[in-house]
């Protein structure tokens, strides 16, 4: 069973704190999150965000100056991996 989510990454946490409030203020789901091992071995902070908002999201981080690193679309094919499960609470 392969699942998909969507998840941000950026150059700081003071960036993930704005994009959070940015989307909140927009009524969009947000959660913060460290950053996935799939995708970086580095500390920080990530955001999980939905995927169906990908083009709606990155419209407001343009018009609001909010930086990011990258949009990563993730498969995960395990339903019991730590990555899934954080994702499911």
């Amino acid at each position: 069973m392969v699942e998909t989510y969507c998840v941000v990454t950026f150059e700081s946490t003071q960036h993930s704190l704005m994009f959070e409030k940015l989307l909140k203020d927009n009524k969009l789901g947000v959660k913060l999150m460290p950053v996935p091992r799939q995708l970086s071995s580095s500390c920080g902070t990530a955001a999980y965000v939905s995927c169906d908002e990908k083009d709606r999201i990155l419209e407001l981080t343009k018009i609001n100056n909010i930086p990011i690193s990258e949009f990563h679309i993730l498969e995960v094919s395990k339903s019991g991996s730590i990555l899934s499960k954080f994702m499911k609470k």
